[in-house]
């Protein structure tokens, strides 16, 4: 059973309980397994009563997610408002770093989701909405609007980009996530390349990266663009 100093009594710190309780079990357990019974007894919470505040074990997972990027989103917010003059691209890579970094304890629990995505279409639909929701706040706060069709495609762009690399930082165990950066920085080339090609910048940003891809080095500013 999960206990802290003090047993939960608000419904929010009782729901937030039976979400941590999901999520641990999570570590250890097909998805599938795991029943909303099992999540209370864990958590010490009335079986009733969980599954007024839970409704579901996947909606638990869900909150527990969107908790952590909450967490992971404001951090980065902090980092990237002390980052002074990088860029767009090199602010939207430290906020997806972040967040791989948040969620480097928990490789075990993601490990299960993406199996059980595969089986379960509806799941993997929310697990997507919510990231590509992640890589939206990201982008505002790096300083893309994301604004309107163009934004949306730079949006979705991106979410290519973490998923690509999420294969890389399943296997990566440096402290550092050195072999993630790597990747990271390398499919945001790519992505800026293609967005350039497919005009989701502004014009000026599409001279200035078309610039450095014949210097053979990386565009300096990932899209701003106020279409």
């Amino acid at each position: 059973m999960l206990q802290n100093s003090a047993s939960p009594h608000s419904n929010d710190e009782k729901r937030a309980a039976l979400a941590d309780a999901a999520w641990a079990l999570l570590a250890a357990h097909d998805i599938d397994k795991i029943g909303l019974d099992m999540v209370a007894d864990m958590a010490g919470i009335e079986h009733g009563l969980a599954g007024a505040l839970g409704g579901s074990v996947r909606r638990l997972f869900l909150f527990k997610m969107a908790a952590l990027d909450r967490q992971s989103v404001m951090e980065s917010f902090d980092d990237i408002e002390d980052a002074g003059e990088a860029s767009i691209r090199e602010k939207i890579i430290e906020g997806l770093l972040h967040r791989f970094e948040t969620y480097a304890p928990y490789r075990a629990q993601i490990d299960q989701l993406n199996l059980s995505a595969r089986r379960h279409p509806e799941l993997a639909l929310r697990l997507l909405d919510g990231l590509e929701a992640v890589v939206r706040r990201i982008l505002v706060i790096a300083g893309d609007s994301a604004h309107g069709l163009k934004g949306m495609l730079r949006v979705k762009g991106v979410v290519a980009v973490f998923l690509a690399t999420a294969r890389v930082w399943m296997k990566d165990e440096s402290p550092d996530l050195a072999a993630t950066m790597k990747m990271l920085d390398q499919r945001m080339v790519k992505a800026e390349e293609w967005g350039v090609s497919l005009r989701l910048f502004d014009g000026k940003h599409g001279d200035h990266a078309d610039q450095n891809h014949h210097d053979n080095s990386s565009a300096g500013r990932y899209g701003v663009d106020d279409d």
